[in-house]
């Protein structure tokens, strides 16, 4: 079978996070508050010119796609409304349901850019899942989609605010995936992709591989984040998703409980605390994971813990304060690689200097031709390492290994007592 895709969960952003951020109405009213309606624009006139509205215009066939029909409900007469009660009403209601159960999760984050998260609940094994999503616009609407079932992983590309389903059917070696934009209350079947072990399809159409990587790159060539998975169903972390904790330090306490409780026996799990958009209120970094695939989820806070994005790493994300950028680096038998960022006041990462040699691979195979890259574009190594020495220069600190996620110490960052980062030796 053709090689399936495989996608790094980097990163994403959420805007718009909890009821202190004046994300309610009163009847009649909008949804947020006018000065949130975000800008938009730019970003969704580059979409609409890229991606195609498909669902079934009159003489195409549209047998390949898998739309997602949503139940709407006018909440404009309903007095104080808010995403935060409506989407506590539906956590509450699912785990009433037969369908809660060790595998439930959920995420509340914006999807469509429009200032108000969405709910996204999973539930099911890794290659089965099944995902509800619930959402409230800035016209009071509130739609329930039906579920989306027999899944493997719900990617979220941030770059153009797209929501894929991956489905794979192993016996008959088949990959699909279903490309979905929210927009208004219509969760739009824009793009599908299918590969099996002999053909590649776009929109139903048979091409080459290298246009199916293509067109694929094309749509998801920003940062991507895994959905309907960041929380757990307890209480304390159903409040913090919902902006109902006093104060940044109890809302991270809530996260890192989640992951003691759900996570460290597998995870072997840590925490740094650091301030890196300059608000005053330090991002939390937790690392874990096996030795072979390490992580470190990063949150932010907004009223509410922000989960903004994961990246795939060594288990550390290094902090330049004096660039204000964010080094991730990635050492493997085949390859070295590494990438940096900045974060934003909207929690946002914008990607900077990339690079990356598969000088290890010598190890393996003197014959191997090495590979310098730097922004994807192929270098000399005398370029090459000028390039990435210099944008290592200065002051760097670790983050992600600070403390350990134990019942003690996230008593006392309830008190606002924890171990500082180290500067990089």
């Amino acid at each position: 079978m053709k090689k399936i895709l495989a996608l790094v969960c980097i990163t994403a952003l959420l805007c718009g996070c909890s009821d202190k951020n004046n994300s309610k109405s009163s009847s009649g009213g909008s949804a947020v508050n006018n000065q949130a309606s975000g800008n938009n624009a730019a970003t969704e006139a580059t979409t609409d010119d890229i991606i195609p509205e498909a669902t079934g215009e009159q003489g195409i066939d549209t047998s390949y796609e898998a739309p997602v029909i949503g139940n709407e409900i006018d909440m404009s007469n309903v007095e104080n409304v808010s995403w935060s009660s409506l989407y506590r009403s539906a956590l509450n209601d699912f785990k009433k349901s037969e369908n809660f159960g060790e595998t439930a999760r959920f995420s509340i984050y914006d999807i469509n850019d429009d200032k108000i998260p969405e709910l996204i609940i999973s539930y099911g094994s890794s290659d089965d899942k099944t995902y509800l999503i619930r959402s409230l616009n800035i016209d009071n609407t509130y739609t329930e989609f039906e579920p989306i079932t027999k899944c493997g992983d719900l990617l979220y590309g941030m770059k153009r605010s797209l929501l894929a389903t991956y489905k794979y059917d192993y016996e008959n070696q088949v990959q699909d995936v279903q490309v979905y934009r929210l927009k208004n209350s219509k969760l739009a079947n824009v793009y599908t992709f299918q590969m099996t072990s002999n053909e590649c399809k776009v929109n139903g159409q048979v091409v080459s591989d290298n246009q199916y990587n293509e067109e694929y790159n094309n749509l998801f060539d920003g940062f991507i984040k895994s959905m309907g998975t960041d929380h757990s169903f307890d209480d304390d972390i159903i409040n913090a998703a919902l902006g109902e904790m006093d104060d940044w330090k109890e809302a991270f306490c809530a996260v890192l409980t989640d992951y003691l409780k759900y996570k460290k026996k597998y995870d072997n799990n840590f925490y740094s605390l650091m301030d890196i958009n300059g608000d005053e209120i330090p991002e939390l970094f937790v690392s874990g994971g096996a030795p072979y695939a390490p992580y470190v989820d990063v949150y932010a806070w907004n009223g509410c813990p922000v989960p903004v994005g994961s990246f795939g790493t060594d288990g550390t994300i290094l902090y330049y304060p004096e660039k204000n950028l964010l080094l991730t680096e990635y050492d493997n038998p085949s390859y070295s690689a590494g990438s940096f960022y900045s974060f934003n006041n909207v929690y946002k990462f914008e990607a900077g200097i990339s690079y990356g040699n598969n000088e290890n691979s010598k190890k393996q195979d003197e014959n191997v031709t090495v590979v310098y890259k730097i922004n994807g574009e192929e270098t000399d190594k005398s370029t090459y390492e000028k390039t990435v020495k210099e944008s290592k220069k200065g002051k760097a600190y670790v983050l992600g290994l600070d403390n350990d996620v134990t019942e003690e110490n996230i008593k006392a960052l309830k008190e606002g007592k924890y171990t500082k980062p180290s500067e990089k030796k």
